[in-house]
């Protein structure tokens, strides 16, 4: 099982280099941003998380890149999550380009992990439950 979210992100001008493409390091910004709305979308907003003391540092990233992406592209931030999170939670990450014939072109693919961590202390603790029950609820509706 997996739930697969897609959210439309417009390329701004500051994101780009002087060649005119994104410049590589904003990859994992876009990652960033689809991550928060991926758990935004499981319920699970970020300060909702933080406001009952479990923060989520990130602990592993990657990334591959396809093909350029330019200024003022309307481009697709696709995640997908395909497990329920017992230490960490893993997100796989496409970012796309929707061409006018209907196909998308994959520009950009990457993954993260995230730890759970307690608020105060900051040590590592497992997956909260009620996570848990979330990412489970959005994985087998699908």
């Amino acid at each position: 099982m997996k739930y697969t979210y897609d959210f439309p992100y417009r390329i701004k001008y500051y994101e780009t280099d002087k060649m005119g493409f994104v410049h590589n390091s904003n990859y994992f910004r876009y990652f960033e941003i689809a991550r928060v709305e991926t758990m935004r979308s499981m319920g699970l907003p970020y300060d909702d998380i933080e406001k009952k003391g479990v923060i989520m540092p990130l602990v592993e990233q990657y990334a591959r890149y396809h093909k350029p992406t330019y200024y003022d592209e309307v481009v697709i931030l696709r995640t997908t999550i395909s497990e329920v999170p017992l230490s960490r939670i893993s997100f796989e990450y496409q970012i796309l380009r929707k061409e006018e014939d209907g196909k998308e072109t994959l520009l950009c693919e990457g993954r993260n992990s995230i730890c759970f961590t307690d608020g105060q202390t900051r040590r590592a603790i497992r997956c909260p439950q009620w996570i848990q029950e979330k990412v489970q609820k959005v994985l087998s509706d699908k």
